[in-house]
């Protein structure tokens, strides 16, 4: 054969072949990118079982992620699988970009043996589920052994009252009366996320959420003035300790997680992930978890990731089938141990995990009587949080509200104004 014969015959070839030989694409979008060693480990199963198919997983910082999610999905170039924050969740189905889930995923959904209701309850509309809960972050209380030894406690508060009895003889002040150690770190920015955390105490005093489901789904009550003596109280605490001879936290102070892992506060109250951000951050930090101190009732604050397949997806039983291997035990193992994320599925073992990092049983182990649950998802839930957040980091300023009930009430009878007017305004304040 001719070298000339030989050269048409092979682009005669590759000309054929080029259209069956093109692979498709999966596309899948993270706002967490910690989750991702879960997913490339998936992504590396699933290319082998289906060699003409390419998992792109793209990571993005969570707030980017919401944005070009936004923006991707009425144009048709959004992910074939949607990775949703449960507040995100009713903007898509609201939209109808989700997927019901196929029976075989309903039935574990529905299934209390296999998930929690509290979180199936959460992507269901009319009795349909439209996604698969997957990790939950969950609210717990940090506590420093060594300043805890050193002020003579013996075991974690077990009251809200006694929360803050414990920030009292914790909090270390130098010979000017200035505060070197909190007795316990407040979100004292960020409105959005200083309301949430206002919400984790009002929550245990007061039985229900600061905003909760409506008769309707995707609807929202406000609760506080139906329980207008625990807000005000709930208020009263923490401005009492900001300001005056209880102050326990201040704001030159580092806060939060940070301020935590730096060793400039002895409690704080927040979510999963910081047990591995205090472990990499402050490294020599002798601490433990607990269960949120209880009030009326006591519970943990969740937040979720759900799994959804796109309408739009032309791959749609193969996404599925890439969210079935997610759920593996192997998978969940690598999720939680690389990001701290404990998984939702209730038919997992994760024992051995508990017993060689006991700090996380009090995020993971069910406790009898220990509500779970979440921020009731809704369209206007970041204008609302933030301006809501405004009014009470502004009266978190304000040093006249110290033992003032009155002037607290206030400051509550606007919050549930302002959340009322943005609700009315959605369309979605409840009846």
């Amino acid at each position: 054969m001719s070298k000339k014969r030989f050269c048409w015959m092979t682009v005669i070839f590759i000309l054929a072949a080029g259209p069956a030989a093109a692979k498709q694409n999966l596309s899948v979008w993270l706002g967490y990118g910690e989750t991702l060693p879960a997913f490339e480990m998936v992504k590396e199963k699933f290319e082998k079982k289906y060699p003409d198919i390419k998992v792109e997983i793209l990571t993005f910082s969570l707030r980017d992620f919401e944005a070009k999610l936004a923006s991707a999905m009425p144009t048709g170039a959004g992910p074939d699988l949607l990775a949703l924050h449960d507040f995100l969740f009713p903007r898509y189905y609201d939209n109808g970009y989700l997927e019901p889930l196929p029976p075989e995923f309903a039935a574990i959904a529905n299934d209390p043996t296999k998930m929690n209701p509290t979180y199936t309850a959460i992507v269901t509309r009319e009795g349909q589920a439209y996604g698969m809960p997957y990790w939950t972050g969950r609210s717990t209380l940090f506590y420093n052994l060594d300043y805890f030894q050193e002020a003579g406690l013996t075991r974690p508060p077990d009251t809200v009252d006694e929360l803050w009895q414990y920030a009292e003889k914790l909090v270390k002040k130098d010979t000017d009366g200035n505060i070197e150690r909190a007795g316990i770190t407040m979100r004292l920015t960020g409105p959005s996320g200083g309301i949430q955390k206002f919400g984790y105490l009002y929550y245990q005093m007061a039985g229900e959420q600061i905003f909760e489901l409506g008769q309707k789904p995707g609807t929202v009550r406000v609760t506080l003035k139906d329980n207008m003596d625990v807000a005000v109280q709930a208020l009263l605490d923490r401005i009492n300790h900001l300001h005056g001879d209880r102050k326990v936290d201040d704001w030159t102070l580092k806060h939060d997680a940070q301020g935590f892992a730096s060793g400039v506060a002895a409690m704080l109250l927040r979510e999963t992930w910081a047990i591995a951000f205090i472990k990499k951050n402050g490294p020599n930090i002798n601490f433990n978890t607990a269960p949120m101190p209880k009030g009326k009732v006591r519970g943990a604050f969740n937040y979720i990731e759900i799994l959804s397949v796109s309408t739009q997806s032309k791959l749609k039983s193969q996404t599925w089938e890439f969210i079935a291997m997610l759920q593996e035990q192997e998978v969940l193992n690598t999720l939680l141990t690389t990001s701290g994320y404990s998984p939702l599925r209730k038919d997992r073992d994760f024992s051995w995990f508990l017993k060689d990092h006991p700090r996380y049983k009090a995020v993971m182990e069910d406790i009898a009587d220990y509500n779970q649950y979440l921020e009731p998802p809704n369209i206007a839930y970041e204008e609302m949080t933030t301006r809501v957040g405004e009014v009470l980091q502004a009266a978190y300023r304000d040093g006249a509200l110290a033992d003032n009930p009155e002037g607290c009430k206030k400051v509550i009878l606007k919050m549930q104004e302002v959340a009322e007017d943005i609700l009315e305004d959605n369309g979605i304040l409840s009846e």
